[in-house]
């Protein structure tokens, strides 16, 4: 491939990695505010668990968003 050739950009890739950006922002907010604000509320094993299901809720998020785009695109 010489340097002027360049691969065209997949549908949807633009729209995904401004998703995936907002919400690894968004969680980090969330554990900020959740850290600063809500910690005293809870023990620490209940706070600590409360972080670990966020994340692992914007885990499934981005791995269900990218999942499904990655099997549309193998498709075609």
């Amino acid at each position: 491939m010489t340097e002027k050739e360049t691969k065209p950009v997949p549908p949807g890739l633009g729209s995904r990695v401004a998703a995936s950006i907002i919400v690894v922002f968004a969680w980090l907010i969330y554990a900020i505010v959740h850290v600063v604000f809500l910690w005293g509320y809870f023990s620490t094993v209940q706070n600590i668990a409360l972080l670990v299901i966020s994340f692992l809720l914007c885990v499934a998020i981005l791995g269900a968003m990218w999942a499904s785009w990655g099997i549309k695109l193998s498709r075609e």
